[in-house]
């Protein structure tokens, strides 16, 4: 009579370690899907930066000769 009470106890306590295994499992392979997904939403970000930077060193590079042609034009306009 005694004996089904204590196995069912020695269940409840293995269940109750089990599942609080599981959940700290799952719990940690969300965290994992976490850090994957901003980990490759960082790497997109950081090569947009890359790919905005190059634009942006072309652009400054096309503005001073466009600068240069500016000034050229306002010392020929200067002379006539």
């Amino acid at each position: 009579m005694i004996l089904p009470f204590f196995v069912s106890i020695g269940t409840f306590i293995i269940g109750l370690f089990t599942g609080k295994r599981k959940r700290n499992n799952d719990f940690l392979d969300d965290l994992q899907m976490s850090i994957d997904l901003l980990a490759a939403r960082n790497r997109d970000l950081v090569n947009e930066v890359v790919s905005l930077r190059d634009e942006v060193v072309k652009l400054k590079g096309e503005n001073a000769a466009l600068r240069k042609e500016v000034e050229e034009i306002i010392k020929c306009q200067d002379y006539n």
